[in-house]
């Protein structure tokens, strides 16, 4: 009996053991299970957490682009506000005016939000005479996104303004022109200026022309005496033989053929003086360099004697002839000659040598160059030279090189000046081949 109590007893006290075991296994899993989940709930509020600052990241950059943009954008409203030309641009997508800055409606006088809606409005406004012109340049500016041109517009008012117009492409990452943005500027003034220019240019040459020919009266004179003296003398020597009883007419022959090639050259070089004083529109020929130079070397014998020069011509042989205007091309040489006379006269004791020479510049260009010995200029001095009135003579006007170099430019040529290695200066002056005889480049 004793030892079924001890072994209930033992049983008992197993089943307690059992029952206490039970309780302490499910907190411990419990307490895992809760562990396991607060460590997945801190892993996922930090990756919340670090989302949430990416997207506030996120945010604050974009509010600052926005900001920027905004900032840009107004900047860029300043800009095209107030500047004084007209800033526009083109999409080439679109295939129409993208933006147009309000300076356009004080420039052609119409809304700009006319010209958006009509893209070819300002095409429209623009001078009948240039319209042909500026359509061309607008339907090549499509394919190339360049456009540079000068034209007139008429306001509604009638008024007419120049414009000077240009554009440039604006390309992608791959090189595209997707948009052509440009200027146009009101150039009115600076057209009207330099009209005003030419025409006080025009003035100003047939003035020294009118100047000149005072000045080569006393030269001609003496040009005109020559043939005159030679005249009279013929003329004696017929009377001398004709009161004679007996005289074969045929011996006054070569007598009055000479009074008659003297009479001639008097008229020649009283004709040459009357072309160039009078008033004559200026009229490019073909003309033959060499010759002409030749023929101011024939006018100016008596006062390069007196100088104590004596010219040395190195003319290129085969000369293309030049388009230009014969009386005032001499007009030119004469300057040019005269300046290097001046010059010369200021030397003592130092040879005067006085250089023409005509070359083959380019294919197109023919190039006549003046070469001195004289004192030649200084940096300033030869910074001002082509300036109107500014002389380095006491009794100089100053005109003669502005003259001269408005008249070149006018005939489509350029007039420089460069100091020769030794001493002196050089003048060289370029004219246009005339078309008949410009030369192809070599191959």
């Amino acid at each position: 009996m004793s030892r079924f109590r001890s072994v209930l007893a033992r049983i008992i006290g197993l089943v307690d053991t059992a029952r206490d075991e039970v309780p302490n296994r499910s907190e411990t899993r419990s307490s895992l299970v809760n562990d396991e989940l607060e460590e997945r709930v801190r892993a996922r509020t930090a990756e919340l957490m670090a989302a949430n600052q990416a997207l506030e990241a996120q945010i604050a950059a974009r509010v600052q682009v926005e900001c920027a943009l905004r900032d840009s954008e107004e900047r860029f409203r300043q800009l095209t506000e107030h500047i004084r030309e007209v800033f526009w641009v083109y999409g080439v997508a679109e295939e129409r005016l993208l933006y147009v800055s309000p300076v356009y409606e004080e420039i052609w006088g119409h809304p700009a939000q006319s010209l958006l809606d009509r893209p070819l409005e300002w095409i429209e406004s623009v001078h009948p005479d240039d319209r042909p012109r500026v359509r061309a340049a607008h339907l090549e500016k499509l394919e190339s996104g360049v456009f540079d041109q000068e034209y007139r517009i008429v306001r509604p008012d009638g008024a007419v303004r120049w414009v000077w117009d240009r554009g440039f492409p604006i390309r992608d990452a791959a090189g595209h022109a997707y948009r052509i943005a440009g200027l146009a500027e009101d150039i009115t003034l600076r057209k009207l200026a330099e009209d005003q220019l030419r025409r006080q240019q025009v003035e100003l040459a047939k003035t020294s022309r009118l100047s000149l020919a005072v000045e080569m009266a006393s030269t001609l004179a003496h040009e005109i005496n020559q043939p005159l003296a030679a005249i009279v003398a013929y003329a004696q020597a017929c009377l001398g033989l004709l009161r004679k009883d007996r005289i074969d007419p045929r011996a006054l022959t070569g007598a009055l053929e000479e009074v008659v090639n003297q009479g001639l050259r008097a008229g020649g070089i009283i004709r040459q003086l009357r072309d160039l004083v009078r008033k004559h529109p200026a009229v490019q020929t073909a003309i033959q360099l060499n010759a002409l130079i030749h023929a101011v070397i024939h006018y100016m014998q008596l006062e390069l004697r007196q100088a104590g020069v004596a010219p040395r011509l190195e003319l290129a042989d085969s000369l293309p002839m030049v388009l230009a205007d014969d009386i005032q091309v001499q007009l030119v040489v004469l300057y040019l000659i005269r300046n290097a006379i001046e010059a010369m006269n200021e030397t003592d004791g130092e040879p005067r040598e006085l250089v023409l020479r005509t070359t083959l510049d380019s294919p197109s260009t023919v190039l006549i160059t003046v070469r001195d010995t004289g004192r030649g200029l200084g940096e300033e001095a030869a910074a001002r030279l082509f300036q109107p009135f500014f002389t380095t003579k006491p009794s100089g006007m100053g005109m003669s090189l502005s003259v001269s170099r408005s008249i070149i430019e006018s005939q489509g040529g350029e007039l420089w000046a460069t100091a020769n290695p030794d001493r002196g200066l050089s003048f060289h002056f370029t004219l246009p081949v005339h078309s008949s005889h410009e030369l192809s480049p070599a191959p």
